[in-house]
């Protein structure tokens, strides 16, 4: 562009380059923590190393080493084009001007199951919030699967693999824009963190601790699964890794040693053996009880713990579409048990009121719908409401939202999980080819035209 120009602003690490167009500067795959390789793959995350001379900030960073999901593919369109590298404790900032006007600060944290995703899809641009809103928008990468989630025996402060790394990433990064963030017009006193799915139950967990409670002003969830990971289930799943990667002590110093493909092999594996087993606990996750997360993040919010804290949660209408609608074939099953046990496979206590299945016959859908519904009040809706009620009844802040809007009445995904998305960030165009839009032209309307409202 004629107006594109370098922009250079000094962090507590070193100097950074970034390019400003359209009133918008942009640094992207700024270090907030030094690269976690070597000894360093499975620690808590240190500081950057200092550097003297500019950093070049005007390109997009690599995400956190990770198996393709199939899943996100079918409901985002396209593989999401970035490089990935364990060198990925990195985020990009949006800013009107890096000056002292203390904008507000809207800090967001990717989803993708703890075991995908990317701050550098071009979905989470914040060029057009930054811009419209005159917000400093942050993205920030952290570490996926199990390099940021493995469980491994020692687990304290001072092991040398200690649980949830990729949410110590999270709360590093926190750290990083409450310090620097002003340098780049940003309030430091001024932060929201919000995310979606696996983001959102970030953000959830980051409300459970003290700390990081004090690096957030308000707080947003959207669409947040909150069952966490028990210390036995996580055990049992690092168990079939270790096999499969041949170091069953739980070795740090040689899983440290592990070329990064064998680690991503081994977790295509244990998706595999979910896939073929129809237990899709099998995964990695945060973890609860552990040091980084000693109680189960939506029984803190629910008590009231955060109650200074702001809250905006919600959830989609049609949340487990994205999961289940996908699979054509199932419009073949007309097997009742089918609910039953697609609740057992994912894991969700969710017993069927006794009239279930007349109502359900009554009803005239499908037994797949039926599936979908219940896993999005049981994994969605109920622990949403939970939480949003203690919070308030604790004295409080908590507006809930449910999204409903689907491209057409007979959109197979329907109002499906991550559709709020390009909504949230308002740039529509960059979804253009996402098979949950369902053909819809997103240059036919914009975000808060009637055609948008629910």
């Amino acid at each position: 562009m004629a107006d594109r120009r370098d922009i250079f602003v000094q962090t507590g690490f070193g100097p950074v380059r970034g390019a400003a167009d359209g009133g918008v500067a942009v640094f992207h795959a700024i270090p907030y923590a030094a690269p976690p390789v070597g000894a360093l793959r499975f620690a808590a995350p240190v500081d950057a190393i200092p550097w003297r001379d500019v950093r070049d900030c005007t390109k997009v960073g690599a995400s956190a080493p990770q198996i393709a999901d199939i899943v996100i593919g079918g409901v985002m369109g396209v593989p999401p084009p970035f490089a990935q590298s364990e060198d990925c404790l990195t985020l990009s900032v949006w800013t009107p001007a890096p000056d002292a006007a203390l904008r507000p600060v809207f800090v967001w944290i990717h989803g993708g199951a703890f075991n995908h995703g990317s701050g550098a899809w071009p979905c989470y641009s914040g060029e057009v919030l930054a811009r419209r809103g005159d917000i400093v928008i942050v993205v920030i990468n952290y570490r996926l699967g199990a390099l940021g989630y493995l469980q491994l025996p020692r687990d304290d402060a001072k092991a040398a693999a200690p649980a949830n790394r990729g949410l110590l990433d999270q709360m590093k990064a926190l750290r990083w824009v409450q310090v620097n963030i002003a340098t780049f017009g940003g309030d430091p006193n001024q932060i929201t963190v919000g995310g979606e799915s696996a983001g959102g139950a970030s953000t959830l967990a980051l409300l459970a601790f003290a700390e990081s409670r004090k690096l957030m002003r308000r707080a947003i969830m959207e669409s947040p699964p909150v069952q966490t990971q028990s210390v036995d289930r996580a055990r049992e799943v690092a168990r079939r890794f270790l096999s499969h990667v041949g170091v069953p002590d739980g070795d740090v110093t040689k899983l440290q040693e592990l070329p990064v493909s064998a680690i991503l092999e081994a977790q295509r594996t244990l998706l595999a053996h979910a896939v073929a087993s129809g237990d899709f606990t099998e995964q990695f996750n945060i973890v609860t009880p552990s040091v980084a997360s000693p109680k189960e993040p939506g029984d803190v919010a629910a008590s009231g713990a955060a109650s200074p804290i702001p809250l905006l949660i919600g959830t989609n209408q049609d949340e487990a579409n994205t999961w289940i609608a996908q699979n054509e074939k199932i419009d073949e099953a007309t097997d009742w048990d089918i609910v039953e046990k697609g609740l057992k496979a994912l894991g969700v206590a969710a017993p069927l009121p006794a009239d279930a299945e007349a109502k359900w016959k009554a009803s005239g859908k499908k037994p797949w719908q039926v599936l979908s519904a219940t896993l999005t009040e049981a994994v969605f809706r109920k622990p949403v409401g939970r939480i949003a009620d203690g919070h308030a009844n604790h004295g409080g802040e908590a507006y809930v939202y449910r999204f409903d809007w689907r491209p057409t009445p007979q959109a197979r995904l329907g109002a499906c999980h991550m559709i709020e998305v390009p909504f949230v960030f308002n740039n529509l165009p960059n979804w253009r080819a996402a098979p949950m839009l369902a053909d819809c032209d997103p240059s036919s309307f914009t975000v808060g035209s009637e055609r948008n409202i629910v």
